[in-house]
């Protein structure tokens, strides 16, 4: 099984993430390919990249035309894998592991994927992610239990098959400018695409390997993660937190009859006639 990391990030925090490639160079298993995508602009700005030469002698720098937002990380490697270098990459023998640039990651990361995914598993695996259960994010971090949105942060491992002839429209229509809810809702938007593939998210948390428990406990996560053009504080003012952005993507979803994935709603009703009071699940 061949191993990808991908990532993207912008012109302010080219220079600043020097510790988060630091952590998959020193990875205990090494990826055979460690790919930076960045556009010849950043939309959200306007500005240009600048990329320092230890950036470019330590991975692969993918330069494209678009901007797709923080999909990014993820959508131009599959594009990179499945046109020039198909015969390098079999789709059913390759993994992509994307993440942040804002995370230094544990150093069995990819040790740690390559161990638990068993061999015939089509799964994405993941170590944070959340149900929605009253419109409200509910965490997942249990190993092995199932989630329905897989968090890119925590690092996301899904196999290169995954992707469809679909994936790059759907992305696209997705990730367009003027599209900013969705477009900066990538976790949302992607695993909805993994639903719509019928593709199960699997957590994995084993302390000590990967464990996204370690990485908030050990402070692996680093200073600019949590500066204001970040997207969970708001993008720099471009766009809500992430729980109220999600409402309206959803609801962006349900509007083009393209939300895949199912929510949780929890009804509470008592019987008038015994008092008793009983909690319904209902999966919509």
């Amino acid at each position: 099984m061949k191993i990808v990391v991908s990532f993207t990030t912008s012109p302010t925090r080219i220079n600043k993430c020097g510790p988060m490639i630091h952590s998959i160079l020193d990875q205990t298993c090494k990826p055979d390919l460690f790919l930076l995508n960045i556009p010849e602009e950043f939309a959200r700005t306007g500005e240009s990249y600048n990329v320092p030469k230890y950036i470019r002698k330590s991975l692969t720098v993918n330069r494209i035309s678009t901007d797709y937002g923080p999909a990014t990380k993820i959508l131009p490697t599959v594009m990179y894998l499945t046109n020039a270098n198909s015969a390098d990459y079999d789709p059913e023998n390759t993994r992509i592991i994307y993440l942040d640039d804002d995370i230094a990651y544990p150093k069995r990361m990819i040790e740690t994927y390559k161990q638990v995914i068993p061999t015939n598993d089509n799964n994405v695996w993941t170590s944070t992610g959340f149900d929605f259960v009253n419109m409200k994010l509910h965490g997942k971090r249990t190993h092995k239990d199932t989630a329905t949105i897989a968090e890119g942060y925590g690092s996301v491992c899904v196999k290169l098959n995954t992707f469809g002839d679909d994936f790059v429209e759907y992305m696209t229509r997705y990730t367009a400018v003027d599209n900013q809810i969705c477009r900066l809702s990538d976790d949302v938007i992607l695993s909805n695409y993994y639903h719509r593939r019928n593709v199960g998210i699997t957590i994995v948390n084993i302390p000590g390997f990967l464990s996204i428990n370690d990485i908030w406990n050990e402070a692996k996560i680093l200073d600019y993660g949590n500066e204001a053009d970040a997207l969970h504080l708001g993008a720099g003012g471009t766009s809500d937190n992430n729980v109220d952005r999600y409402k309206r993507v959803i609801a962006a979803l349900n509007k083009s009859k393209e939300r895949s994935f199912k929510m949780t709603f929890i009804t509470t009703e008592t019987a008038a006639s015994s008092g008793v009071t009983r909690n319904t699940l209902v999966y919509k």
